[in-house]
């Protein structure tokens, strides 16, 4: 029998700085507790999960194969369990916290706040979590069998393999691969758009379309970075020296939208000129630098309304040079003021 190795309980240090991580034993106290299949927690009412994290998880399952698991809380305790799956697709992304993720005699993933592991298996794997409870923890994870993903892009299994071998990890002795990613701002917006849809509408029929079309557009959005990232086609030939640097800018626009970027500074940040700059983001996002940060600041802000921030609040943290200026932008890009579209999010 081989020999089951497995993570040693979770500590705050440099090793949750996301990606691959060394091989560790699994704690004693996990070897006889409930192995957890995600396709079925929903089917085995949280069966051998510990109190303290059934307080923090929320399930749904909008459609058959499609199933939706949500954790939000401090829990208190660490918590290290074996996972089982039959072949499927799982994203999950961290919004607080860190954990690891892994396959069986496999890589180990360490994940900190703000990265995501999309992981697709084409066989029956197993593996193993540990999840840090010392503080304030917030998950979402998608979890589509072959069918459902299918149903949902029009895609195999195969296809999503295909996709993250290119540049990400695959595992020779098994029919599955995985990519850490960061939660771009999309991304984000998606994740706490379905986090806030539990047990919000009560018509079952509404809420299940919801959700099936809130995955649909969190896969489509991951696969549009992958594809940006690894520049496939028609972008690799668009920009073939200019895509690290371009990436590069999208990434400094993510990760501080809230500073005002003008054309020349975000150029002169990664080394290229202001012409080929903007034609780079046409081509590789079909926009403008301009307009893709504002529609990244969009996304934060809707994520910032659906957890309850003020619009003032908001207008700061993404940027925007007065709460006047913000609602003027939103009302055009969405439809309606910042004011009524939090009402009707929190409304429900």
């Amino acid at each position: 029998m081989r020999m089951r190795i497995i993570l040693r309980a979770i500590r705050a240090d440099a090793r949750f700085r996301g990606g691959i991580c060394r091989l560790r034993k699994m704690p004693m106290h996990t070897r006889n507790a409930p192995v957890q299949d995600p396709a079925r927690l929903m089917d085995s009412a949280l069966g051998g999960v510990p109190q303290a994290w059934r307080q923090a998880i929320w399930l749904e399952r909008p459609n058959e194969g499609i199933n939706l698991c949500g954790m939000n809380g401090r829990p208190g305790e660490d918590w290290a369990f074996e996972s089982a799956s039959a072949p499927a697709l799982a994203l999950s992304i961290l919004l607080e916290g860190q954990m690891e993720a892994a396959f069986e005699d496999g890589a180990v993933f360490g994940l900190g706040a703000g990265q995501a592991l999309l992981m697709a298996a084409g066989q029956h794997t197993r593996g193993w979590n540990v999840l840090s409870g010392a503080g304030p923890f917030r998950l979402l994870n998608l979890h589509l069998s072959p069918q459902a993903l299918r149903g949902l892009t029009g895609m195999g299994m195969q296809d999503m393999q295909a996709l993250l071998r290119q540049a990400r990890h695959g595992m020779r002795h098994l029919d599955a691969c995985a990519a850490v990613l960061p939660v771009f701002s999309q991304l984000q917006r998606i994740a706490v758009e379905l986090a806030r849809q539990q047990g919000c509408l009560p018509d079952c029929k509404a809420k299940s379309a919801l959700l099936c079309a809130k995955a649909a557009e969190a896969l489509a959005a991951v696969l549009q970075h992958c594809s940006i990232e690894q520049g496939h086609g028609q972008l690799r030939r668009a920009v073939p020296a200019d895509r690290p640097r371009l990436l590069r800018a999208n990434a400094l626009l993510e990760s501080a939208c809230e500073q005002p970027w003008s054309v020349a500074a975000l150029a002169q940040a990664v080394g290229l000129n202001e012409k080929r700059l903007q034609a780079g983001f046409q081509a590789l996002y079909a926009c403008s630098v301009h307009e893709r940060l504002t529609a990244i600041r969009l996304d934060l802000a809707q994520s910032l309304l659906a957890q309850g921030h003020s619009i003032a609040q908001t207008a700061q943290r993404c940027g925007f040079g007065s709460a006047s200026h913000f609602s003027k932008v939103f009302s055009r890009q969405l439809g309606m003021p910042p004011r009524q579209w939090a009402s009707g999010q929190l409304g429900q």
